[in-house]
């Protein structure tokens, strides 16, 4: 074990560090985080929708409610592309220390994201339209790297100074607009020879070209039980030896699961089964009380506990792990460099997810919608906000597993600190004696 943590230590941990402080993955994530409000908004008003009682099915569409509810989710999530083009930049305008110049490079990053998205004509009634499928979830990856690109352009422009100076006494937002002006210019016309460059290949646009080429295949792997239990693995061993593991692996799957979410919520807006199962949702059971899926350990603690150690810790462990906080747990207890809770807390998140996913392939339970932002709901609820109340059962069930996973490892420590306690008493009485 001592050569194991050794190798960690020296070889997988600086790599991890490196890869989780990332300024280009940490623009990605923090902008994609900054639009939980929209997703959430769009995808509450998908799962009110997605109920199959057919009596409730009937009275949303006799009384046309189907039809407003079903607006917000057409102009939330199905456009997440275009708000993540301006999202990433905005945030990551601050991430690259351009701060001052945050709103003008989210903008200039949007006009650019637009600037790529096709123009369909009709020829009958000779009118233009954007076509809003490369708006959504299909141009994600487009956003991505236009908003990366953008920050990089301003932020060569900015330091270097090729920007159009205001005397003092000019508002500072007409400052901020002229400063940024040369390099709009600049990255306007370099995005319009992209496009044209694209319009004379068989792709035709930047997006279909990144799409096919990069979005697919990377669906494609992340999607893959073997491909997400791995990233799982890391995530977990990261946090054992105190490291974020979430915010290395996440900017991983972020896009991806981004894009997942807007497919899947189509495809349950229209009454048809959720077509990536491996999403947010699963991601979030993995999490289940927190990384290492510890809801068990701490609801162990929290009934099972005979030293007084755990039984006053687990007073502040258990209603937060209810909500999956664990960093209490992580690093109070502490399961980290714990080698006594390393199987556990590794094994415990791949059986789970395991488990729930041959459910929901045989058709036990309903896969969940992969809502990001949900993974805060304690078990059951989750389920049902992720648009599936089976897969809320399984939560429950997943705690149980939990909890017989982990039962003997912290009998073990429990049992380690009724020792020590008894013994410490035993000690004060001797002295007291004396």
């Amino acid at each position: 074990m001592n050569t194991f943590i050794h190798f960690m230590e020296r070889r997988f941990i600086p790599v991890a560090n490196k890869i989780s402080s990332n300024r280009y993955l940490k623009s990605i994530s923090t902008g994609s985080m900054a639009l939980l409000g929209v997703i959430m908004l769009g995808s509450i008003f998908t799962v009110i929708t997605s109920f199959s009682w057919e009596p409730y099915q009937s009275f949303l569409t006799t009384t046309h409610i189907g039809t407003v509810l079903n607006y917000i989710p057409d102009f939330t999530i199905d456009l997440l592309g275009l708000y993540m083009a301006f999202s990433i930049a905005y945030c990551g305008a601050s991430i690259f220390d351009i701060k001052d110049q945050a709103l003008g490079t989210g903008l200039i990053s949007l006009v650019s994201f637009l600037l790529l998205s096709p123009i369909t004509v009709n020829a009958k009634s000779q009118t233009s339209f954007l076509n809003v499928t490369y708006l959504g979830a299909k141009g994600v990856f487009v956003a991505i790297i236009v908003s990366l690109i953008t920050i990089q352009l301003m932020k060569f422009f900015v330091k270097k100074n090729f920007t159009i100076k205001m005397p003092d006494g000019v508002p500072e937002m007409v400052t901020k607009s002229f400063t940024s002006l040369i390099p709009a210019v600049v990255i306007a016309a370099l995005f319009g020879i992209v496009k044209y460059l694209f319009s004379i290949t068989s792709f035709k646009t930047a997006t279909d070209f990144i799409y096919t080429l990069l979005q697919e295949p990377l669906q494609s792997l992340t999607g893959t039980l073997p491909a997400f239990l791995i990233l799982i693995l890391i995530s977990n061993l990261l946090w054992f030896f105190g490291i974020h593991g979430s915010m290395t692996v996440l900017p991983i799957l972020m896009p991806i699961f981004l894009g997942y979410l807007a497919s899947n919520t189509t495809a349950v807006a229209a009454g048809k089964a959720v077509p990536h199962v491996i999403n947010f949702g699963l991601y979030d059971l993995a999490c289940l009380g927190g990384s290492g899926a510890t809801i068990g350990l701490v609801t162990c603690m929290f009934f099972f506990s005979k030293s007084k150690r755990y039984k006053a810790f687990s007073k502040i462990v258990f209603p937060s792990g209810l909500f999956g906080v664990n960093e209490p747990v992580i690093f109070g207890m502490p399961v980290m460099l714990n080698v006594m809770l390393l199987i556990p807390f590794l094994l415990t998140p791949l059986v789970i997810v395991t488990l729930g996913y041959v459910l929901i392939s045989l058709g036990v339970i309903t896969a969940p919608i992969g809502i990001l932002g949900a993974g805060s709901l304690p078990p059951l609820v989750h389920g049902i906000v992720q648009g599936s109340l089976s897969f809320g059962i399984y939560e429950l069930f997943a705690t149980a597993i939990s909890m017989l996973i982990y039962f003997p490892f912290f009998k073990a420590l429990d049992n380690q600190a009724v020792q020590e306690e008894r013994e410490a008493a035993e000690k004060d009485v001797s002295k007291d004696q004396n």
